[in-house]
């Protein structure tokens, strides 16, 4: 169901050359390399072609599945990361509208719920709150 939609945006979407992956000055050149030789070029579109959709879910590009599934692999890794404020990605690639509402209805109602409270007690004072009038 999602695989060809995250299949599109991992070949045709993350195609960045490698003088854009980092703010100069910022590393060394060495370190720069190392770290974005196996993310970008020439050598991570291979190994990209290569994926199919248990690969894309064994080596952690989607966490995707069952809403309990989902639920579970997100809560394990809110709290092996220590996360406050998740962000996530309900619509990618090629994926239509349709999907994309099911996919976001699915979500709401079926696995944000379950993560809401996973830091009872912590105050959030990074959270939006308005502008002041």
């Amino acid at each position: 169901l999602y695989f060809p939609h995250v299949h599109y945006f991992y070949q045709k979407c993350l195609n960045v050359w490698e003088g854009f992956a980092e703010a100069p000055g910022y590393r060394t050149l060495k370190t720069m390399q190392a770290g974005i030789k196996p993310q970008v070029g020439a050598q991570a579109r291979k190994i990209r072609q290569s994926l199919d959709w248990g690969k894309y879910l064994e080596q952690g590009y989607v966490i995707a599945g069952s809403p309990k599934t989902v639920r579970e692999q997100l809560a394990e890794c809110i709290t092996s990361l220590r996360v406050g404020h998740l962000m996530v990605l309900l619509q990618i690639g090629s994926m239509p509208k349709d999907l994309t509402l099911r996919n976001t209805e699915l979500f709401a109602k079926e696995v944000m719920p379950y993560l809401r409270d996973l830091w009872p007690g912590y105050k959030d004072r990074w959270w939006p709150t308005g502008s002041a009038r």
